[in-house]
């Protein structure tokens, strides 16, 4: 398997990874949204996006079933959801893990999921 046809969400996965384990102040000051659990949206808008762009990396770069395809993007995205809890819960000082937080990422994903086949249909996949 080749890494380069999964650059956009090995890339997502990073900047997902720095900004969960990074302090959180620093991160505070960037903030476009200003209202209560902001952060929640932020998480599930990030899902989204790594779930479209991992899905559809394994649609154009395999050739296993579509069924296969959904449950390898699910169980992937939700997993790195899950760790990247976990780490924030071990690993830092200023960040917490919040089940809150993870059922925002699945939410992401589950979306991320069920909208590709509309943007495959309207050839927006072209620009993922």
């Amino acid at each position: 398997m080749k890494i380069k046809p999964y650059w956009k969400p090995i890339f997502i996965a990073l900047f997902i990874f720095y900004g969960s384990l990074s302090s959180g102040d620093n991160i505070n000051k960037l903030s476009l949204f200003h209202f209560n659990n902001s952060d929640k949206l932020i998480h599930f808008i990030f899902y989204f996006m790594l779930s479209i762009t991992l899905q559809f990396s394994i649609l154009r770069n395999t050739s296993i079933s579509r069924k296969n395809q959904i449950l390898l993007t699910f169980i992937v995205v939700v997993t790195y959801g899950i760790i990247i809890e976990v780490f924030q819960y071990y690993f830092t000082n200023s960040r917490s893990a919040d089940i809150i937080d993870a059922l925002a990422n699945t939410l992401g994903c589950i979306c991320g999921i069920l909208i590709l086949p509309f943007l495959n249909k309207f050839t927006l996949s072209k620009y993922l």
